[in-house]
């Protein structure tokens, strides 16, 4: 990713650990409040792209303490009457976000397979745009290495292929049409696994006022 292209977008975190297969990225408190906008924060399946141009899907949010003293407790209270009474509490919070790679840029091309080397650490990280996701998910070759688990145990994968989709789909104005062929595309890769097959249909199966 150029400088360029790190100045014109906003980070939203950066990597604090990496290999090949996945990387963890903190997210700056800065940016995301732990007070209400938990939706800012990446979403389970979403796509984001590290400074080192490596792509990753992300697999698990967690939030919970910055170091072993400061661990969260039950306080009786609602969040709103938290933030009156207690703001400094949110501030003791840290989100990490993981991200399964699947490939990444080179020379202006998307690359579908993981990446020679890992995201560097300290690097930025950035939510990839609508325009970036199309990019990623025109070629259904992310599907093969999300299915086989990327090489990151703990994985869920089919869970995860159903929601990538779901963003893809989005991205590209709730275009049916895509569907339908990664659909066919999962079909070939699935081969006779036909429980699996729907399973995953069934997870990316648009709401009627989508179609």
């Amino acid at each position: 990713m150029n400088k360029s292209k790190v100045e014109d977008k906003k980070a939203i975190g950066e990597v604090t650990a990496s290999a090949i297969t996945n990387f963890a990225v903190e997210i700056w408190a800065k940016d995301f409040d732990q007070t209400g906008a938990e939706n800012t924060l990446p979403a389970f399946g979403s796509f984001v792209c590290a400074q080192s141009d490596v792509i990753g899907v992300v697999y698990n949010v967690a939030v919970g303490p910055q170091d072993n003293f400061h661990k969260p407790q039950a306080m009786g209270l609602t969040r709103e009457e938290l933030k009156l009474e207690q703001p400094q509490i949110f501030a003791l919070l840290r989100t990490e976000v993981q991200a399964a790679c699947i490939g990444y840029f080179e020379d202006g091309s998307v690359r579908h397979f993981l990446p020679p080397h890992p995201a560097k650490v300290h690097d930025f990280v950035f939510a990839a745009t609508d325009e970036e996701i199309c990019r990623i998910t025109d070629d259904f070759a992310f599907l093969r290495i999300l299915l086989q688990g990327s090489g990151v145990t703990g994985v869920p994968q089919d869970e995860l292929v159903a929601a990538a989709i779901r963003i893809a789909y989005k991205a590209r104005n709730n275009d049916y049409d895509y569907l339908v062929d990664a659909g066919k595309a999962l079909a070939q890769l699935l081969g006779d696994d036909y429980d699996r097959l729907m399973s995953i249909l069934a997870k990316i199966k648009p709401h009627p006022h989508h179609t």
